[in-house]
This record gives structure tokens, C-alpha cells and sequence, in this order.
């Protein structure tokens, strides 16, 4: 079995849902510009290990402030980056998801930990 951990520095930038036109906003720009950074650091990471079966995710997402996305958006992003990253073959094979939620500190960023089950 196979286990994963990285920090993305920064702060944490939702999931946007987007149409083939809105995906040119500022704001959808952002958003795929965090999945790949999550993608390359899971890929720096993992060495470009490819996970099988059932998985377990766990994704702490610190703020400095009180403004943040709601948790099933943050939790999308990445989802989305490190499918985009070919860590599995579908976020489908997320059944569990280990300590997720949002929290507070001075410096912010999301620790993110996957691992087979």
C-alpha cells in the first residue's frame, strides 16, 4: 500500500464550475492554474507513481483570515489537480476521506495525504 504527502504553500483556491465560455475569467484562470500546481507537486511527490485501487484522502486547508470557500469546492480542486496529474484514474476511487476541513494559522496552505486502502 502505497502513501502520499504534500504541502501546496499558499493559500487554497476553490474549485470554479465552469462552461467552455467562463473558463477565460480571471477567477476560473486561477482555479486551473491551482490544479496544476497541485498536479506538479504531486508528480515531484510521487515520481510520477500512478495509484490503483481504493484510496483514502485527507486534505487540511489552513487560512490567516476568515474568508474562505466552502469545503466541498476546496476538497474539488484537489480532487481535480491530482487527477489532472494521472495520480489515479478517477476520483472515483476516493472512498474515504481521512481529516479534511478548514482551519486557521498564520501561514496558509493545504497539507494533502492519499493513500491505498
Amino acid at each position: 500500500m502505497e502513501k502520499f504527502g504534500f504541502v501546496v504553500a499558499g493559500r487554497p483556491v476553490p474549485a470554479q464550475r465552469m462552461t467552455q465560455k467562463s473558463k477565460w475569467t480571471k477567477r476560473a484562470r486561477k482555479s486551473l492554474q491551482y490544479q496544476r500546481d497541485i498536479a506538479w507537486l504531486w508528480k515531484k511527490a510521487s515520481k510520477g507513481k500512478k495509484l490503483k485501487g481504493d484510496l483514502k484522502l485527507s486534505c487540511e486547508f489552513y487560512f490567516n483570515d476568515k474568508r474562505h470557500g466552502d469545503l466541498s469546492n476546496l476538497v474539488k480542486a484537489v480532487e481535480d489537480g491530482l487527477q489532472y496529474a494521472n495520480a489515479f484514474d478517477n476520483d472515483k476511487q476516493i472512498k474515504r476521506y481521512g481529516k479534511t476541513g478548514i482551519f486557521f494559522d498564520d501561514e496558509p496552505r493545504v497539507v494533502i495525504r492519499i493513500e491505498e486502502i
